[in-house]
């Protein structure tokens, strides 16, 4: 029992003359809590539907008491007095009854008085925290409540080496295919015209670049939540989220990284719509962790009866590009443009093992459509036509690595001599279908209080690669590039011997050993790294996969080793090393420097 409820089950050792309460009050308690609930109430400590609450749970527990400390008082006094008993002047000891109209006060001592005021105390705070009434006309309203705000923060110094043995021609595709905005394939006269080129030689040295993102999410009821998130960036990559602090003190961008709506139907299932982070568990080789998807994810969720296992099933649909809605723009008769989507399943189990062993794997398959690039019918470019009929499968972005050939099938000028240059602005498209078939397993083994080392791999394949596809155009189609050495330079020239083979590949894998907090937030906790990636040239889509490791795209092979420590609370520094190679093509060796300030909140 508390004190507060032994004090209002005390019976009274001291008299004190009763005075006539007034009208408007009531009368006093002869039970002390009761009493100073009644007094918070009348100061406005508390809210009257409150008081009466717990003058009620007050009055319980003194009735409670009386019982049970009147059940070994009977039996002595029914043998000395029944009628004391009878009539309840002798509850406790051998006091003589009270005169007429008095009411006994107990006498507390202050050590106990401080007990009860502090358990008071506690149990009303307990209570206004709970139904936020602590404050009364000052309660905040309801949607505070519902309001969940966050964001980090990230500067970042990053450094590129090159070494010298890289070649000095290796086109940029991603200028190529996406021209100078970003947003829409620019056709570009590689024939007759300069071809954009990568710096492959120059090292850079203390790129300054920042992060900002901030978040909210509101919960609409139980069920329901709308989240947005807003921060830097840039309008020409899906991964892009870093921004160079050299910009002429120029005003940044601020963007939309998310905007959803999430609802849960049922404890075991969540439905998210929108654009929202990656909904699936997948290394950096497969998805950018900055990279956000538009569409719809279904979660659904499972577990054992006895702890041990888990389970979550995600499936995704998600729209990359819905083609043009008015093609070609200068005709009057419109064509239609193949719509490109990305569907997606992921299955996932989670096995707790003694000791706090822990085994995670997922087995997933992405299947794009409409990724690949279609030569179009001849285009007589020279009558003034400027849209050729398949301009709309062009690749939107890319990185490096993918296999692309050219799209337009240009009809020359024949009232020109042959020795006539004509222009030849042209389309890049994508060679190979992506169905990407991608594994993941993580075992975490605890090596002390709240650390760990976890052991992970990611193993990748292209199940739509095939090198046939390179040459089902024949020449017309043939890849720009991701040829080997040797032949005549092309890739499908109609006599095989004469052929340069095609060197793409359709496999991947990724590598990683971790030890240390899991998440360090902390003054003094860290976590340092090391890992290995091997990324054929079609293994995965390049526009999605992260944008730093030889500063982006597939075709590589190389490590990373780095570290995170805690300076403040959610205040961390840390850094990487990434080292990479090319698996085929050009010598193109990049090495990245990054050290990173990081704070959350």
């Amino acid at each position: 029992m508390s004190l507060c409820a032994a004090l209002a089950a005390t019976p009274a050792y001291a008299d004190e003359q009763a005075g006539s309460a007034p009208a408007a009050k009531p009368a006093p308690s002869s039970n002390a809590m009761v009493n100073l609930v009644r007094l918070l109430v009348a100061q406005g400590t508390i809210t009257r539907e409150n008081g009466e609450k717990l003058i009620q749970e007050a009055e319980r527990e003194a009735a409670e008491a009386r019982l049970a400390a009147a059940a070994p008082a009977a039996a002595p006094a029914a043998a000395g007095n029944p009628a004391a008993v009878a009539g309840g002047q002798y509850a406790v000891g051998n006091l003589p009854p009270p005169p007429q109209g008095t009411i006994r006060v107990p006498y507390i001592p202050q050590v106990v008085r401080d007990q009860i005021r502090d358990e008071l105390r506690d149990e009303v705070l307990k209570q206004a925290k709970a139904q936020g009434w602590s404050s009364p006309g000052k309660a905040a309203p309801d949607w505070v409540h519902n309001l969940n705000i966050y964001g980090d923060m990230r500067l970042r110094s990053q450094s590129h080496f090159y070494s010298k043995d890289n070649s000095d021609f290796v086109p940029n595709f991603q200028q190529i295919v996406s021209g100078v905005n970003g947003q829409d394939p620019v056709p570009l006269d590689l024939i007759n015209d300069p071809i954009p080129l990568l710096n492959t030689r120059q090292n850079q040295y203390n790129l300054l670049r920042y992060r900002l993102r901030v978040g909210v999410d509101f919960n609409i009821g139980d069920r329901v939540k709308v989240g947005f998130m807003l921060g830097g960036g840039n309008d020409v990559s899906p991964v892009g989220s870093n921004v160079n602090l050299a910009g002429n003190f120029t005003d940044r961008n601020f963007m939309i990284h998310k905007a959803f709506i999430q609802a849960r139907p049922t404890d075991w299932a969540t439905i998210t719509a929108g654009r929202i982070g990656n909904p699936f568990w997948s290394s950096e080789a497969l998805f950018d962790n900055d990279l956000s998807f538009d569409g719809f994810a279904g979660d659904f969720r499972w577990s054992s009866p006895n702890g041990l296992l888990d389970g979550k099933l995600v499936l995704g649909a998600f729209p990359l590009n819905f083609g043009a809605l008015n093609f070609p723009n200068t005709s009057n008769v419109k064509t239609g443009v193949p719509q490109r989507w990305l569907f997606s399943a992921q299955a996932e189990t989670d096995f707790h093992l003694g000791g706090d062993v822990f085994v995670r794997s997922a087995v997933s398959y992405h299947h794009y459509i409409n990724m690949q690039g279609r030569p179009s019918a001849p285009c007589a470019l020279y009558l003034g036509v400027t849209e050729c009929s398949t301009d709309g499968t062009a690749a939107g972005f890319v990185q490096k690595g993918n296999t692309l050939s050219f799209i337009r099938r240009i009809v020359f000028d024949p009232t020109l001599p042959a020795t006539a240059v004509q222009p030849q602005p042209q389309l890049l498209g994508l060679v190979q279908p992506y169905h990407i078939l991608d594994g993941m397993i993580s075992v975490k083994v605890p090596m002390g209080e709240n650390t760990d080392v976890t052991f992970s791999g990611e193993y990748m394949r292209n199940l739509g690669f095939s090198r046939s596809n390179a040459c089902r155009y024949g020449l017309a189609g043939q890849p720009v590039n991701n040829g080997g050495s040797g032949g005549n330079g092309n890739i499908c020239d109609p006599v095989e011997a004469n052929r340069t083979p095609y060197v793409g590949g359709n496999q991947g894998f990724d590598l990683q050993i971790g030890a240390g907090w899991a998440h360090p937030n902390r003054p003094g906790q860290w976590r340092a790294y090391v890992g290995y990636r091997y990324l054929e040239t079609d293994a995965v889509v390049d526009a999605f996969t992260n944008d730093y490791w030889r500063l982006g795209g597939t075709n590589m092979k190389g490590y990373v080793i780095g570290g995170t420590v805690g300076l403040y609370k959610n205040v961390t520094i840390g850094g990487r090393w990434l080292s990479a190679n090319e698996i085929t093509g050009e010598p193109l060796a990049i090495d990245v420097l990054q050290i990173d300030l990081n704070v959350e909140f």
